[in-house]
């Protein structure tokens, strides 16, 4: 990108990432740790986040909702438990591909990241 010209600026929804390609509907997504680890969440095909029969409309909101705090669900959702590819590194990995500026609304959850 030409520092004259301003890249394009959005909020990265996981419908984005499903349509990009970079995530599958019905795909499942672990608790980073591993005190949740029984709280498998689904991806729903209109990007909302499943758990245990409620879909709710963001990760965060579903990690949440298992985590019984809030909780930044990029971080604490892993789409690969062996190596541990959390949705965040998925979304970077997305706006890193598509150029875009992503607006990170949620906080980051650093406690969560070495947490296992």
């Amino acid at each position: 990108v030409s520092p004259d010209r301003p890249r394009l600026r959005k909020k990265v929804h996981l419908s984005d990432l499903i349509n990009g390609g970079a995530l599958e509907p019905a795909m499942s997504l672990f608790p980073r740790r591993k005190k949740f680890s029984h709280r498998v969440a689904t991806l729903l095909p209109d990007g909302r986040v499943e758990v245990d029969g409620v879909a709710f409309s963001s990760p965060s909101e579903a990690a949440s909702a298992i985590a019984g705090k809030r909780t930044n669900g990029w971080a604490f959702f892993l789409t690969d438990q062996a190596s541990r590819r959390s949705l965040r590194i998925v979304r970077h990995d997305y706006v890193d591909a598509m150029a875009v500026d992503v607006e990170d609304d949620e906080p980051d959850d650093d406690g969560d990241e070495d947490e296992g």
